[in-house]
């Protein structure tokens, strides 16, 4: 559970900073939260099933990252798109980029498929794991908004109290590491 929680935590960190070289307007963060959670949402399970059903049967687990990077790929140009059309007044631009180098999904891909997660399982996990991640963003730029607006001494002002924050954050979400092992 602690790998599930340094992945989601450190992608979600990677992805604020990327983002976040001026404040970020909320419909951004919100178009970036939905396609990221879409992602996960459909290609945990097509990975996992690509994994079972191609990958196991001929033997060639070593050539995962070769077979979930192109569907990646494929998924964070069409999201984008497809939020596009359904929700045309959302910023959309620039977000392919940000989900191709998406590293929550493939790092829970081949997580997930050295568990050999089946059933209900494989369908909680990536909901699970979708909204953590937008909620790590969305708690990103509140800290980054807060910093701003509050007195913080120079030294400390921008990355670096983004970063204690992201280490308070870590040290909070890894205290629901053992929550749900029972």
């Amino acid at each position: 559970m602690s790998d599930y929680v340094l992945v989601l935590v450190s992608t979600a960190l990677v992805n604020h900073l990327l983002l976040q070289a001026e404040p970020v307007e909320r419909a951004r963060l919100h178009a970036l939260g939905l396609c990221s959670a879409l992602l996960i949402l459909v290609a945990l399970p097509v990975g996992a099933w690509l994994y079972q059903q191609l990958l196991v049967p001929l033997q060639l687990q070593g050539l995962q990252l070769l077979v979930f990077l192109p569907l990646l790929t494929a998924l964070a140009w069409a999201l984008p798109n497809l939020l596009q059309r359904l929700r045309p007044d959302w910023p959309t631009q620039g977000l392919p980029g940000l989900l191709s180098a998406n590293a929550v999904v493939l790092g829970l891909l081949v997580q997930l498929s050295d568990d050999d997660m089946r059933g209900w399982r494989l369908l909680a996990w990536p909901l699970v794991a979708a909204l953590g991640f937008w909620l790590a963003l969305m708690l990103y730029a509140e800290l980054d908004m807060r910093s701003r607006q509050a007195e913080v001494p120079t030294a400390l002002r921008g990355l670096p109290i983004q970063l204690i924050g992201a280490g308070v954050m870590a040290m909070a979400f890894s205290g629901l590491n053992g929550l749900f092992a029972q």
